[in-house]
Formats: structure tokens, C-alpha cells, sequence
């Protein structure tokens, strides 16, 4: 028999028998927590407007089928009692509550079950019978045992707390009656329910138990609607041989889409930021329930919004059309949705434009939506239409064009301030040199998102920037030292080369204006020094690198950055494939200076970028030169 799942309201646990055993501890809530489940409960049966049929729903208990019991009132007709595996703590508290409530609400001639039709559920302990009757006998104040002191505590914060509610008694009504009502004798209070999930007979509950309670695991929303796609009733009572081998389809599909989802490749493609859920396929299951919300506003009131509202979306959804055509139809909307998914990884352009989306904040849900068009052409002008309304999002910024002052020529006019719309344009830019190196190899290379999304790439300067000064010696010397590696020329500077030793000498750091002035100098014959800080500041000289190596080299020359990424590049690092081309001054087509940066090599960069995002860009208008002509 497989694992089942169903929602039951409170009213329904009435009259049932519950077998706490004894590898379970006695009952320990504190205060807060009596406390937080009375609130909570109040807080949703004093609610204005609710829909019909809204329920507040408790965390799940988890149940075993075990031995029938006798029953006084039945003694010839025993009935079923259940193993409470998880969930005892949530339950006692209910258990005191109706004890409660029967003392001072009902009249003393009055029981339970002849006031709400059925009596309040037992708790039986294994291994505590006089626990078992102070349940049934509490008495304030009772320090005999530790489970009567916190059993007779959670009474007196009950009897507290409705005291501190002002009239008693409207506020008692409210209470019970929004526990005991049932899908059949709905109360205008609504419902409170709570996720039973009943673990088949011969499976071992020691070990559910220790996964649940002593390794902190919670049941996640996947085991509770694998539990719910696949238990028995769902392909006939008899589950014939057709029923069976629909229900391992099934779990094989889902071990399928659920070992796909491990691939961290295609897990971070998916994802904005980290996604630590325990269960990948409840990604799948989410995005579902995002596209149902989009079509019906008020679904969030019928499921809830905590941690469990995807799994009270499919129950509900279950409850209401039991047959084996509806999970069918259930299960292939989730297949169809995960292949969609996994065809976006696949592809790629696809891959890399989604990626691009994820990351600017657009929804799976919204994205998966463009597959209403009619080819695969048409998805691909769709994807491109939502990048190119990313690049001229007022919210971040607006890319635009600007002329330059000198010969009028249109450029791309993005610069450093405006940090998040750099991001954009950059990693668009390295996306498209991936798609386009694809055409020259024999593979498909993806841009690693997992690497962009977890090492905090940084926005890097290509030339030397002087926004941040070095100001601690050993910076100061570690600068130098780099310069008199990796720039040859210096040796010919016998001068400069003495300035450099004797600041080495010194060893002084509050020598700071010495240090500028030769740091100044070595700039200026490394062919730097031409670039203003508005040039430094704009696209052109800006690149995409993981932060860790950005901030290895600093304010370094573009000679000792170059080393630097070269000897990464060689240790099996990945550098963005824009960023090595910029490096190794692959647009640098006369070959000259393959040791500086200058203005020359900004504007070709620069319009390297106006290339290769040419289809996701505003046109480009024409040179003031031209409109001259």
C-alpha cells in the first residue's frame, strides 16, 4: 500500500483513537506556542468575508494504521486506532483546549458528544498511563510528573488567555465552533484543518520519526503530493495490473524529472538566486500554482500562502474530481511543464536568453507563457522583444546613444554609475559571444550561471582606474612590484627604476604623494594616461569578472590584469568569453600595443558590444557627420 494524503478538518479527528508510542517524548509546549496556535485560530474564525468553504489549515500530522481498540460505549464493534508518528504536540494541544472548553462552555450536565455529535478524540500513551488519565483529569497547578507540570501549564495559558479576550463566552462560540465544524455541518466560522498523512501499515515508523523530528526534516509539499498522485484509490480499489503500471509511470516520471533537477547546471539556469528546496520537482509544482493564481485572484484564500499552500492546491483541486482522468491530466500538465523547461536548456539560444531574463527578474510562469506562439521562430522574436524591454527599463535604466564631441559619431552611452544596467548590458554582451562562438565549434557551450550567480561578479575596470587609491604600503609596494614584472619598458627608465627602489627603501607609508607621482609616471609610459575618467567610466571600458580575481589585482595596469586573467584562464577558471576577447585585445585588428589600453581600444570594444547586441538595442541614430553630408 502506498503513502496517502488527504486534509481533514479538526471536526473529523472527533472520536478517533490516537496510539502515542514510546519512543516519543511526553508533551513540552511552551507558552508562545499555546499561545501562537490560539491566535492563529482566532485570528482566522474572526475573519470578515470569507469564501465559502475556507479553512485554516495546522502544519501535517503524520499517522500509521495500527491495532483496533475496544470502545466502552461499543465494546462489541472496536475501532481503528492510528499511530501518531508526527504531530502529538499540535494534537494534546487540541485535546486540552476541548477539555477546556467542555469545563467552562457547556452546561455541567452537558458532555462533548451530546453538544457537537461525536466526543473529543484519546490519546493513549505506550508507556504512561497516569499521563493518559491526568488528559482526561487536568488539574492546575500539578507538578507530579513533567508531563502533567506542562500538560497542566498549556491549561492554564488556555484559561489565560480567552480571559484576556474581554466577553468569554462570544469568544469561546467563535473557538469551537470553527473546530468542530466538518465539510458536512460547515460552521460560518469555516474550518480548521490539518494535512493527515498516513504512512502505509508495514512501513517502519521509527525511522519517520527520526527523519522528521531528530534530523529536523519537515515533510516537504513533494512527499505530500507524490503521496497524493499515487495512492491506491487513485487507479481503481482493486488497482488492477493497467492501475499499477500507471502508477510506476508515474513514479518513474517524477525520479526523472526530480534526478534532471539535480543537475546544478540547470537548477541555477532556472533559478535567480539559490533555491535550497529539499525536493527540486517542487519547483515544477510552484510554477504550476503561480500560472493558476495569474487566472484566479482568489485562489491564495482557498490554499493559503504558507509553506504548504502548493500541496493544498492540488488537493483541492483532487477533492473536486477524484478520478484517475484528473491526475492523469494533473500529471501531464506537470510533464509537459518540466520538458518546456528542460527544452529552454537545451537549446542554445534559448538557454542563454531565458538565463538572461531569470536573472533581470522575469517568472518562469510569465516565460513559459510565450509558448502560446505558433513556431519556435516566433518564441525566439518573443524571448529577444522581452531582452530588448530590459535594456530601456526606467525602474534600472535606459540605454542610449550620444555623439561624440569631436567627430560626431553615435556611440553606445552607458557608464559605471549606473552599476545594474552595466550588469545587463555586459552579461547580455558575453551571452551573445557564447551563442556566436557556437557556430564555429563542434559543441554547445553554456554560459555557466551557477558561476555568475554564486561568485558575485563584479563589474570591472579594463584600464587602470584611479577611483580607489591605494593607500596601505603593502598595496602600494605590491603595485610596483607587478609594474616592474610585467612592463619591460620600465628597465629603459633608469630614473624611474631609482624613484621605485628608493620608495621600496623607504618603506613609508605616509608617504603617500610620492607614491602617486611615481605610480602617475609609470602610468603615463604604460600608455594609460590618456583616459579621462568619463572614458574609464564607460561601457567601453568596462568588463564582467568574478569578484575574487577582481579583487586580486586592485588598480592594477592592464598588462598585470592581463597576466592575471591569462594565468587563470590557464589553471581551468572560467573567464567570461568577453572579457578574455577584451584581454587578449581581440578587436584590436592593427595589432600594435598588445601591452596597453588606450582610447582606441575602448571605442572598438565599444562598438564590438553595439555589434553583437544590435538586435536588443534602441536604433542606433546616424553620425552628426553624416546628417551634415
Amino acid at each position: 500500500m502506498e503513502n496517502a494524503v488527504r486534509l481533514y478538518s479538526i471536526g473529523e479527528l472527533l472520536g478517533k483513537d490516537f496510539f502515542i508510542p514510546s519512543y516519543q517524548r511526553g508533551y513540552r509546549w511552551d507558552k508562545q506556542q499555546v499561545v501562537d496556535l490560539l491566535n492563529d485560530i482566532s485570528e482566522f474564525a474572526n475573519k470578515k468575508n470569507k469564501n465559502p468553504g475556507e479553512f485554516y489549515c495546522l502544519q501535517p500530522i503524520v499517522v500509521r494504521p495500527c491495532a483496533e481498540v475496544a470502545t466502552a460505549t461499543e465494546p462489541g464493534y472496536p475501532k481503528q486506532s492510528w499511530e501518531i508518528v508526527d504531530g502529538q504536540q499540535r494534537l494534546t494541544t487540541l485535546k486540552i483546549l476541548f477539555l477546556y472548553l467542555t469545563r467552562v462552555h457547556l452546561p455541567q450536565d452537558e458532555s462533548f458528544a451530546s453538544a457537537y455529535g461525536n466526543d473529543v478524540f484519546t490519546l493513549r500513551y505506550e508507556t504512561r498511563n497516569d499521563t493518559n488519565r491526568f488528559l482526561e483529569h487536568i488539574s492546575e497547578g500539578n507538578e507530579d510528573s513533567i508531563d502533567s507540570h506542562y500538560i497542566s501549564q498549556a491549561y492554564t495559558y488556555i484559561r489565560e488567555w480567552f480571559e484576556s479576550r474581554g466577553p468569554q463566552r462570544p469568544a469561546r462560540d467563535t473557538i469551537i465552533g470553527t473546530l468542530v465544524g466538518t465539510p458536512e455541518h460547515p460552521n460560518v466560522q469555516g474550518m480548521v484543518k490539518v494535512i493527515w498523512y498516513e504512512l502505509a501499515k508495514e512501513e517502519n515508523p521509527i525511522e519517520s520519526f527520526t527523519r522528521i523530528n531528530l534530523g529536523k526534516i519537515p515533510l516537504t509539499n513533494a512527499e505530500l503530493i507524490k503521496a497524493l498522485f499515487l495512492q491506491t484509490r487513485n487507479f481503481g480499489q482493486d488497482a488492477n495490473e493497467l492501475g499499477k503500471l500507471q502508477q510506476l509511470e508515474i513514479a518513474g516520471e517524477w525520479d526523472r524529472i526530480e534526478n534532471a533537477l539535480q543537475n546544478d547546471d540547470l537548477w541555477w539556469f532556472l533559478n535567480k538566486g539559490a533555491n535550497n528546496a529539499s525536493a527540486r520537482i517542487e519547483f515544477v509544482f510552484e510554477v504550476i500554482r503561480q500560472q493558476e493564481r495569474q487566472k484566479d485572484p482568489e485562489l491564495d484564500k482557498k490554499t493559503g500562502t504558507d509553506g504548504h499552500a502548493t500541496f493544498r492546491f492540488y488537493y483541492l483541486r483532487a477533492n473536486a474530481d477524484p478520478s484517475h482522468e484528473f491526475i492523469k491530466q494533473e500529471w501531464g500538465k506537470v510533464v509537459t511543464r518540466f520538458n518546456q523547461m528542460l527544452e529552454w536548456y537545451l537549446h542554445p539560444e534559448w538557454y542563454h536568453y531565458v538565463g538572461f531574463l531569470i536573472h533581470c527578474g522575469e517568472r518562469v510562469e510569465d516565460l513559459l507563457a510565450l509558448y502560446d506562439a505558433p513556431t519556435k521562430g516566433d518564441i525566439t522574436k518573443r524571448l529577444k522583444a522581452k531582452i530588448a524591454a530590459k535594456l530601456v527599463d526606467k525602474s534600472v535604466g535606459v540605454v542610449e546613444w550620444a555623439h561624440d564631441a569631436k567627430d560626431g559619431e553615435a556611440y553606445l552611452n552607458v557608464s559605471y554609475d549606473n552599476r545594474e544596467l552595466v550588469r545587463r548590458v555586459l552579461l547580455l554582451f558575453n551571452l551573445q559571444e557564447v551563442i556566436r562562438q557556437r557556430h564555429s565549434s563542434l559543441g554547445f557551450t553554456r554560459f555557466p550561471f551557477k558561476a555568475f550567480k554564486l561568485e558575485k561578479w563584479d563589474i570591472e575596470h579594463i584600464d587602470s582606474s584611479s577611483e580607489n587609491p591605494l593607500i596601505v604600503l603593502q598595496d602600494q609596494l605590491s603595485w610596483l612590484d607587478a609594474a616592474l614584472h610585467d612592463l619591460p619598458q620600465l628597465s629603459n627608465h633608469a630614473d624611474l627604476v631609482q624613484r621605485i627602489e628608493d620608495f621600496r627603501a623607504a618603506q613609508k607609508s605616509e608617504d603617500r604623494e610620492e607614491f602617486q607621482d611615481i605610480q602617475q609616471d609609470i602610468i603615463k609610459l604604460a600608455g594609460e594616461e590618456a583616459n579621462d575618467e568619463l572614458t574609464k567610466n564607460n561601457i567601453g571600458n568596462l568588463t564582467l569578472l568574478d569578484a575574487s580575481t577582481n579583487r586580486s589585482y586592485g588598480n592594477a595596469l592592464f598588462v598585470t590584469k592581463r597576466r592575471i586573467i591569462i594565468e587563470n584562464d590557464g589553471a581551468g577558471n572560467f573567464i567570461p568569453p568577453a572579457t578574455k576577447n577584451a584581454f587578449l585585445k581581440y578587436h584590436d585588428k592593427k595589432g600594435i600595443h598588445r601591452t596597453s589600453w588606450g582610447i582606441d581600444d575602448i571605442r572598438a570594444h565599444r562598438n564590438q558590444i553595439a555589434t553583437e547586441l544590435h538586435d536588443f538595442l534602441p536604433t542606433k541614430p546616424t553620425n552628426k557627420q553624416d546628417e551634415k553630408v
